[in-house]
């Protein structure tokens, strides 16, 4: 009987592991099936959680360039000039012409300023061109157009420059009349004394400063137009006595023997600021003989320096000074005007004041 009960046990004991092996074998085929990998004697590492994806930044759009108006171009003008595509003509005067421009590969447009192709022959305005293109080189961009590039294509030259909003004072005040915030007046006021200081502090003379040559952009006022600047000792393209200018813009010096230096550009200074919140220079009247005759001799037009003592008697007291008939009587250079216009010139503080200035006019 035990060896009955003996043999059972062992074919239950038997049975059950060749199902135990079975069900191991089934489980191995399962995890060796395709798509799954194989099994291993060790455990998996744990994986690291996948660290979170950051989100894109979002892409800046990109700067708009300055709006500034401009024409099409005309029927027979060239397209190109020295790899840049012409898009519209800016403006045009007896010299040249300003176009909108763009580098071929290029998306920033630029100014692109050329003498006209008829008076590529005449060997004067040649010599302003180039007169203007070595000043701009190396005068400070602060308040003046900055050089961009420039070259000759084909025997026309041509000036780049960066592209500025706005429009010339002159402009301006045919359309909007005089500027009647005290603060834009004297920012703009400071911000031709610093240009003009940059530029004296060079030895150099402007010689032609005037609304039409004052661009108002958003980003403050700017000087434009050195073709006929003069180096102080007038070694430089004609002699310092006389030359160019605009009648009513033109010290006293300037119609004789004298020596014209850096006070001239004073003057003009004056003049133009006079006619920024006047309306017309100072100087202004109805012949060639009765400007020179107010120039030498009877003086401006009260009425024209009311105006800017209406707005700011300070920037008046010194407009009254920079127009002294004898030129010692004025601010010497541009760093002497900086000095009558505000107690403690530093940069970081009269570029401060244009700033906030500037921001009251509206353009």
């Amino acid at each position: 009987m035990e060896l009955v009960v003996l043999v059972f046990l062992a074919a239950v004991i038997l049975a059950a592991a060749t199902l135990l092996r079975a069900v191991f074998r089934g489980n191995e085929r399962r995890r060796q099936s395709p798509g799954s990998a194989p099994a291993s004697s060790t455990p998996p590492a744990p994986t690291a959680p996948a660290a979170p994806v950051a989100p894109a930044p979002p892409v800046a759009p990109a700067a708009s360039a300055p709006t500034v108006a401009h024409h099409p171009m005309r029927h027979g003008e060239a397209r190109t000039i020295g790899g840049y595509h012409l898009l519209g003509r800016i403006g045009s005067g007896g010299m040249g012409t300003v176009y909108l421009a763009r580098r071929e590969g290029a998306a920033t447009q630029v100014a692109l300023k050329t003498i006209n192709p008829e008076l590529l022959d005449e060997a004067e305005l040649l010599r302003r061109f180039e007169r203007e293109a070595e000043v701009l080189g190396m005068v400070p961009g602060a308040y003046t157009a900055r050089v961009l590039d420039g070259g000759v294509d084909d025997g026309r030259p041509y000036l780049v420059m960066e592209l500025l909003d706005g429009r010339p004072l002159d402009a301006h005040l045919r359309e909007h009349g005089p500027i009647r915030s005290p603060e834009a007046l004297r920012a703009l006021a400071l911000a031709l004394a610093v240009a003009l200081s940059g530029v004296h502090r060079l030895g150099l003379i402007h010689r032609d400063l005037k609304p039409a040559n004052i661009m108002l952009t958003t980003a403050g006022p700017r000087l434009l137009d050195f073709g006929i600047a003069a180096l102080v000792d007038g070694t430089r393209l004609t002699a310092v006595g006389g030359g160019p200018g605009t009648l009513t813009y033109m010290a006293p010096e300037q119609f004789g023997d004298e020596r014209v230096g850096t006070a001239a550009d004073v003057w003009a200074w004056a003049c133009c600021v006079v006619c920024a919140a006047h309306g017309a220079s100072p100087f202004a009247a109805t012949s060639t003989a009765a400007v020179i005759r107010r120039i030498v001799d009877t003086g401006p037009e009260p009425a024209a320096l009311a105006a800017v003592r209406d707005l700011d008697p300070a920037l008046a007291a010194v407009v009254v000074g920079a127009l002294s008939p004898d030129p010692a009587g004025r601010p010497s250079d541009g760093a002497a005007l900086l000095e009558a216009l505000t107690a403690r010139p530093s940069p970081g503080a009269v570029r401060d004041e244009i700033t906030r200035g500037w921001r009251t006019l509206a353009l």
